[in-house]
């Protein structure tokens, strides 16, 4: 007897272990690619549905037919979970999708005038604005950059002719004290953002901002900044629950 939903199903469950095993090659760990990829970060999200699809395949696979009829039908919950995964595998949603892009960021140079750009930090919300100088991306400015230079300066001038070069000492992303900065390539996902910003602080030293370049290298030009406010603030929703359909 023709089931035709059986049939897409079992489909559909084929193609996904097909793009695993292009995705792990030979790192499987578990004798399963499908099991490779529930325990995985950005697996565990999908981790119930997929392993109730596993029983299904299972019992469509090992013991079809009773008397000439499938034993199993399944529902098309379950069909479209397999089409969810197998979207989200092919088009993951991406950290670049959520940043602050090159455009839209507020960046300064060398030779501005700090006071206009603190007013503009305070006025757009911003609290670290990268420093670009030449058209390359040398460090950050930050309030952490002001307290810095009144640490080691024991004052703050009063002038409002001071410009974000007088601060350069402090400016480079190693300078930084009490936070740090990471670099992450345009093909970096969300959960791959999601698992930076959740690793614990590095010596008291936070992690205040993600920059998202073509390689990951802070030589490259910058595309776009991710900060916590970002994520928390709602920006960066958790893992898509809605893909595109199958082509």
């Amino acid at each position: 007897m023709i089931n035709v939903r059986a049939d897409e199903f079992l489909n559909l469950y084929r193609s996904l272990e097909e793009l695993l095993s292009e995705k792990y090659g030979e790192k499987t760990r578990y004798g399963s690619v499908i099991m490779q990829f529930i325990n995985d970060r950005e697996g565990k999200q999908f981790k119930d549905k997929l392993n109730l699809c596993r029983e299904i395949r299972n019992l469509l696979s090992h013991h079809p037919e009773i008397d000439g009829e499938r034993i199993v039908e399944p529902s098309q919950a379950m069909i479209d979970t397999l089409k969810e995964v197998i979207s989200y595998i092919k088009r993951p949603p991406m950290a670049l999708d959520f940043a602050t892009t090159y455009e839209n960021l507020l960046k300064v140079s060398p030779h501005q005038k700090i006071l206009p750009v603190m007013k503009k930090m305070e006025r757009r919300g911003f609290s670290h604005v990268p420093v670009i100088d030449d058209g390359k991306f040398v460090g950050v400015f930050s309030v952490g950059t002001i307290f810095m230079y009144i640490s080691s300066n024991y004052l703050l001038a009063e002038s409002c002719d001071m410009e974000i070069g007088d601060f350069s000492e402090f400016l480079p992303f190693e300078a930084h004290s009490t936070e740090r900065f990471r670099f992450m390539p345009k093909t970096a996902t969300a959960i791959d953002l999601e698992a930076a910003f959740e690793q614990p602080s590095e010596r008291s030293r936070r992690l205040a901002a993600v920059f998202i370049t073509a390689s990951g290298s802070k030589n490259d030009p910058l595309l776009g900044m991710i900060t916590p406010w970002d994520i928390l603030g709602g920006r960066m929703p958790r893992p898509r629950r809605t893909y595109l359909a199958l082509s």
